[in-house]
């Protein structure tokens, strides 16, 4: 039997002492965090279902997630080593991190062709409304 909980938060510090069994009892394997490529290989594969990108910025993005992730670690392993409290980070938060990009790119991205369309007939209602003034000045 296989139970997986994360150390982020206090769910696994009130299970454990709910269920005094969970850590007496078992085998606790603590996960290692991911290498450098395999975050960059992750993130490029979620960011190839993401149609808005050009590949070779999909590329950059994807190395920029995997630093940003290992970046949060040195930071943490040096807050744990000066303010002797722990700030975990997870490839559940790592997972997130994708999903968040993904879904704020879709907003922006709708936002701003929204901003666009708003623009296209805001620049035909001007030319149709200088159209009808030049047609009004040369009547007489």
């Amino acid at each position: 039997v296989a139970l997986c909980f994360s150390p982020v938060g206090s769910k696994l510090r009130v299970r454990s002492r709910k269920f005094p069994a969970l850590v007496n009892c078992m085998a606790i394997d603590w996960f290692h965090e991911w290498p450098q490529e395999a975050l960059e290989s992750v993130s490029f594969r979620f960011l190839q279902e993401v149609e808005n990108i050009e590949p070779q910025v999909k590329e950059s993005v994807s190395r920029f997630m995997a630093y940003v992730h290992t970046s949060v670690n040195q930071t943490s392993k040096e807050y744990l080593a000066n303010e002797r409290r722990y700030n975990y980070t997870t490839p559940k938060s790592f997972l997130e991190q994708i999903k968040l990009y993904r879904s704020l790119l879709g907003q922006r991205s709708k936002e701003l062709t929204a901003k666009m369309e708003r623009l296209e007939n805001g620049l035909q209602k001007l030319s149709s409304t200088s159209a009808q003034m030049l047609s009004c000045l040369q009547l007489p």
